[in-house]
Order: structure tokens, then sequence, then C-alpha cells
């Protein structure tokens, strides 16, 4: 049960990341 919540904790960690490259992109462009 743990490793299912720890890999919906990095899922989650990964869609965070992945949302803030747009901004990061925009910025930077």
């Amino acid at each position: 049960m743990q490793a299912v919540v720890l890999a919906g904790g990095l899922g989650t960690r990964l869609r965070g990341r992945i949302g803030d490259l747009p901004k990061s992109l925009a910025n930077i462009g």
C-alpha cells in the first residue's frame, strides 16, 4: 500500500513540474 501512495505522490509532483514548464518557457521566451 505504501508503494502505491509513494507512486501517487511522485505522479502529482511530475504533473506539477510539467505544468510549470510552460510558465518557465514563457518567461525565457
